[in-house]
């Protein structure tokens, strides 16, 4: 646990308007000592800490958790970077089960395909019990918190480039607080701090840094996207990428990576497979726990259906008519809308089982028909003018 003393300083860290490359290295000539590094970046660290200490009503009236580097509750993959934030700012729970957590990342300006894929990929891992990691921003990653939270049990995080109660953009509220009821809103900057342009790099560290794994859907040459691809490499942890269509702009920064050596993903099984051994086994039985009793919001014919169902053995449409007693449309009908979110998988035949991860194993089968409908997203609107992210 971090004395208060030391939590005080930290936080009086984060009001210093310093690169994260410029306070690590603070932190580095002061021998790792928060205080000492205050007193070499900061002319009256007095003013700054009483400045953090008045922080503290306006925290609590938000409703704004602090954690700082240290404290049990601070990320133990984030603690791990070479430039962990002094302090998160934190609307919403963070939670020992999101680790793992994946980020999806990828262009503001997406095309509808990759739209639909970042919608796929995201609640497919979120049903394996995975965290979904992004940035809020438009295109891809309102679609990946979007399609992580329309899971049963999906959980998302936001990493923002501006205090954590301002929300950017904008149109992105309500999304915003969805994810801070069914995840967090993290944010390096204290409340209040605008969405400045160099925030944004600044951020994608962290979102690298919380995840095991960076999948990049879509970007362009010189995107954003592609920084925080270059951080996950950098910070130890795996890249994947989406191949898109030749010709589209989107798909030149993807398929960079791909020749670089990024993964190539097209499912959630891509990325879950290469999780480490205990990290597969830690998804199964979470997915093991959820199988036990259905979502409580299926409709009744749903629900026969799921119950069904085996979690190890497949079976035929025949199988299933006569366990339920459902016609075949209305089977069909019941089964297609359990693949989407993920309670069920399809195999050759048609054959179908319970969805998830078997213990020990990965048999995760994507079985995403199309995009996930996803209420937050609006699109890639034009950035109109003011302050924009890179």
């Amino acid at each position: 646990m971090v004395a208060p003393h030391s939590r005080l300083t930290w936080m009086a860290l984060s009001l210093l308007p310093v690169s994260p490359g410029a306070l690590r290295k603070a932190l580095e000539d002061a021998g790792g000592d928060p205080d000492a590094a205050l007193a070499r970046l900061a002319p009256q660290p007095k003013i700054l800490n009483r400045q953090a200490e008045e922080l503290r009503p306006r925290l609590e009236k938000a409703r704004i958790k602090v954690l700082t580097r240290g404290d049990p509750a601070y990320p133990a993959l984030l603690e791990e970077i070479d430039d962990p934030p002094p302090v998160l700012y934190v609307r919403g729970d963070m939670v020992e089960a999101d680790d793992p957590a994946v980020a999806i990342v990828g262009s503001r300006r997406a095309s509808p395909y990759g739209l639909a894929m970042a919608r796929i990929l995201a609640p497919d891992l979120a049903a394996a019990g995975v965290t979904v990691v992004s940035g809020l921003a438009r295109g891809i990653d309102a679609a990946a918190h979007g399609g992580a939270l329309a899971a049963t049990g999906g959980r998302a995080l936001a990493v923002l480039g501006s205090g954590p109660d301002i929300i950017y953009p904008p149109e992105h509220r309500r999304l915003a607080t969805a994810v801070a009821a069914h995840g967090a809103l993290l944010s390096e900057f204290p409340p209040g701090t605008p969405p400045l342009p160099r925030h944004f790099p600044w951020r994608n560290r962290i979102i690298s840094g919380l995840a095991r794994g960076v999948v990049v859907v879509e970007a362009a040459a010189g995107s954003g996207s592609l920084i925080t691809a270059r951080l996950a490499l950098d910070q130890g942890r795996e890249v994947y990428a989406v191949p898109g269509p030749v010709t589209a702009p989107g798909s030149h920064g993807t398929h960079d990576l791909l020749r670089q050596g990024a993964r190539l993903t097209t499912s959630a099984a891509d990325v879950v497979d290469e999780f480490p051994a205990d990290i597969i086994r830690q998804v199964a039985r979470r997915i093991a726990i959820r199988r036990k009793t259905p979502p409580p919001d299926l409709e009744p014919g749903a629900r026969e259906v799921w119950n069904a169902l085996d979690p190890a053995i497949s079976s035929s449409i025949d199988d299933l008519a006569r366990r339920t007693g459902l016609a075949v449309p209305a089977l069909v009908s019941a089964l297609l809308g359990l693949e989407l979110r993920g309670l069920a998988r399809a195999f050759p035949g048609p054959r179908y089982a319970r969805g998830g991860l078997q213990e020990g194993q990965v048999s995760y089968i994507d079985t995403a028909s199309g995009p996930n409908s996803d209420p937050h997203a609006a699109g890639p609107p034009p950035a109109g003018k003011g302050t924009r992210e890179p």
